[in-house]
């Protein structure tokens, strides 16, 4: 299909991908462009970008084809959306970009020859502005995220300060725009009931929290009762491009065997926010995100060396509160999430709020030299997450008669056992050494594979050694209420009743007649 205009967007990264996708948006319902990417290796973070876009059915160009005019893009390669050739602009060598979309002053840009625009991928600029970088390449607009930026860029550089344009942050309005989604993301990330999720966001680099506390996540996991709690990571793409995948998944098994969400970098990292009760983080942008957001915020560590002074991230980590990651954990979380959030952040960092793709479709359309056909366009909120997240199998779990019922608490099992502490555990998880010394196992009636349980539970029926079975209806999990008769029933030395309160919710308990 012919078109009238052939902008071409660089990505160096995953963030610089995941932003200029969004800012693709503006593009929506004009048949006139067409969008062709281009991927520069030039990044030893770049891992993961190629995955990203081929997701999208986005076939990259190199970066050379492209800085050199388009040559070998035949058959629609590196577009997104269709397969058009740049009608009236010529083919191979002699294709010329209307305009070009930029989400890092790090890409050779310069060697490219039509108007850049040049956008942040983060939330503005806290590691600083490049500003050498930035004169380098010449763009033709500079989208910032507020005033503050621009005069910062404008101190730095005159010449580039000129080029300034305050657009806002599209990432920040489809955070808004999702807000009425919260109760989804947090059953599709299994955050139920009264749950609170707690979220710990590290940026890259050896002053990152991942680097600095890695085994934070597996702590909390095993510290936070599993009932009260989930715990979710946000890893910046950097980190799992510098170390690979696999081993990124050992240094963090024994949290995920309890239960941590690894979010994944394209969109689950936003549902996380959304969904979230606290952030425990660093200096990286998710951070800014989160507490700008509301999410109640502390710092686990912050790299001042990395930011500038006069970021907004740096104006937070020196008024937000701490973390102290070697503390009571529990405490601090639980003190964390009853807090109150940042007011008017959001307000100081985020000019032009759901504006910014408007505003940013006023510039590119402005430097194409083409009008616009389209006079609305609006954040489109976040999808929610589909991949399934781990539970664990066994559980540490306690109990205790608690207002005429029993409260329980479980904890994913690990090497610190809680005081009085008796295991509960799956038949059929990876360990078949848990169920084997188990008190109350999970997925089976028959105890009798079981010498040393009490009780077994498989979905609503519990079976208690020597009392009889069982039928369960009530909104508790029926393992908890399968911990809660152990200890009303072999602990307390109580008759099975017709109602149980368990965790402050009542539970009818229905016998089951003998065959």
């Amino acid at each position: 299909m012919p078109t009238e205009a052939e902008v071409l967007a660089v990505v160096r990264t995953v963030p610089s991908a995941r932003r200029l996708l969004d800012v693709a948006d503006v593009f929506a319902g004009d048949p006139r462009i067409a969008i062709h990417w281009a991927l520069d290796p030039g990044s030893a973070l770049g891992g993961g970008t190629r995955a990203l876009l081929e997701a999208r059915g986005i076939r990259p160009l190199s970066f050379s084809s492209a800085a050199s005019g388009g040559s070998g893009a035949g058959g629609g390669s590196g577009t997104s959306g269709g397969s058009g050739t740049g009608g009236g602009l010529g083919t191979g060598n002699d294709r010329r970009w209307r305009l070009v979309l930029a989400a890092s002053e790090n890409s050779p840009l310069d060697q490219i020859k039509a108007p850049i625009l040049l956008l942040p991928h983060g939330a503005g600029h806290g590691k600083g502005i490049a500003s050498e970088r930035v004169t380098q390449c010449a763009p033709a607009a500079i989208g910032l995220a507020n005033a503050q930026d621009a005069a910062r860029l404008a101190s730095l550089s005159p010449t580039s300060g000129a080029a300034a344009r305050v657009v806002g942050d599209p990432c920040w309005d489809r955070l808004v725009a999702s807000r009425h989604r919260r109760p989804r993301y947090r059953a599709a990330l299994g955050v139920g009931g009264s749950a609170r999720l707690l979220v710990l966001s590290s940026t890259w680099g050896l002053l990152s929290l991942f680097s600095r506390h890695t085994d934070l996540a597996a702590r909390l996991t095993a510290t936070l009762p599993w009932d009260a709690w989930r715990v979710a990571m946000v890893l910046h793409p950097g980190v799992r491009a510098m170390h690979g995948d696999d081993t990124v998944f050992r240094w963090l098994r024994p949290a995920l065997d309890r239960g941590l969400l690894l979010l994944d970098s394209d969109d689950e990292w936003r549902a996380g926010l959304l969904a979230a009760d606290a952030l425990i983080g660093d200096h990286g942008s998710v951070t800014l995100y989160g507490a700008a957001l509301g999410v109640p915020t502390a710092f686990a560590c912050f790299g001042w060396e990395e930011v500038d002074p006069e970021a907004p991230i740096a104006r937070l980590g020196r008024a937000g509160r701490s973390f102290d990651a070697d503390g009571a954990l529990r405490d601090q979380v639980a003190e964390l999430a009853d807090g109150a959030g940042e007011p008017g952040l959001a307000e100081r960092v985020f000019a032009h709020q759901g504006m910014a793709l408007e505003r940013i479709a006023e510039v590119a359309y402005e430097l194409m030299g083409i009008p616009r056909i389209r006079q609305d366009v609006a954040p489109v909120a976040v999808p929610l997450p589909c991949a399934a997240h781990p539970t664990p199998s066994a559980w540490w779990f306690t109990a205790s008669a608690d207002d005429g019922g029993v409260a329980v608490e479980r904890y994913p099992v690990s090497e610190s056992v809680p005081g009085g502490a008796r295991l509960l555990a799956h038949v059929h998880g990876p360990d078949p050494r848990q169920p084997a010394v188990a008190t109350v196992v999970v997925g089976t009636t028959d105890l009798e594979a079981y010498p040393g349980a009490y009780v077994a539970v498989e979905e609503a029926v519990v079976t208690l050694r020597g009392r009889g079975v069982v039928e369960v209806a009530g909104d508790v999990d029926s393992a908890v209420v399968g911990a809660a008769l152990h200890a009303w029933v072999f602990q307390l030395g109580r008759a099975v009743p017709e109602e149980l309160r368990v965790n402050g919710s009542d539970v009818r308990l229905t016998a089951r007649r003998q065959a």
